[in-house]
């Protein structure tokens, strides 16, 4: 069969498992690593409390950089954390009108709403960036680095929900509630 003849065909179905396969293998890792990460940035932050207080009231000796470094893996934690939720759709919702709906209206106002919330990503993706990267040659007071470190957050945050989207838009099963908020 010639070459421009196979590009021309639509997507076999196998090609279109192997694809949803890939992007719930790359979701799954990408959920599960920032669940480790939001993990170890919660004991991080137990035990430099801790510390600090150790220093401050046992040695009379404060440490300078414990507040900024307990604020950096919060917001982290927020959200990577926030980014999770919306994979799981576990974020918090006003859905009692949407859940009155027909069937079918149902369905058109979760893609309407999911394409407001891509839209709200997408401009939070391109600013936060911008803003990540107009402050690189800036430092902090204690830590001496560059804020970049908390802003970066938010475009690692967005990127994993863009991931998360299009894992919407190829599996349907993505569609639905996963989970409990509580769990980890």
């Amino acid at each position: 069969m010639p070459a421009d003849t196979m590009s021309s065909r639509p997507a076999t179905l196998t090609q279109i498992v192997g694809m949803k396969r890939a992007i719930q293998f790359i979701c799954d890792a990408v959920t599960e690593a920032g669940k480790v990460a939001i993990g170890l940035s919660l004991a991080a932050i137990v035990l430099i409390t801790m510390a600090a207080v150790w220093w401050r009231y046992a040695l009379n000796a404060p440490i300078a950089w414990i507040e900024q470094v307990s604020n950096m893996l919060f917001i982290w934690i927020v959200f990577v954390g926030s980014a999770i939720l919306y994979r799981q759709q576990l974020h918090i919702a006003v859905d009692y009108f949407v859940g009155m709906l027909p069937e079918r209206l149902r369905n058109v106002m979760f893609w309407v709403i999911e394409l407001f919330n891509l839209t709200f990503i997408v401009i939070l993706f391109a600013f936060s960036l911008k803003l990540t990267i107009d402050v690189l040659p800036n430092t902090t007071g204690a830590l001496d680095i560059s804020p970049a470190w908390y802003y970066f957050s938010a475009p690692v945050s967005c990127a994993m929900m863009i991931l998360f989207f299009i894992e919407k838009v190829i599996d349907p099963s993505k569609r639905v509630p996963t989970g409990n908020a509580g769990e980890f």
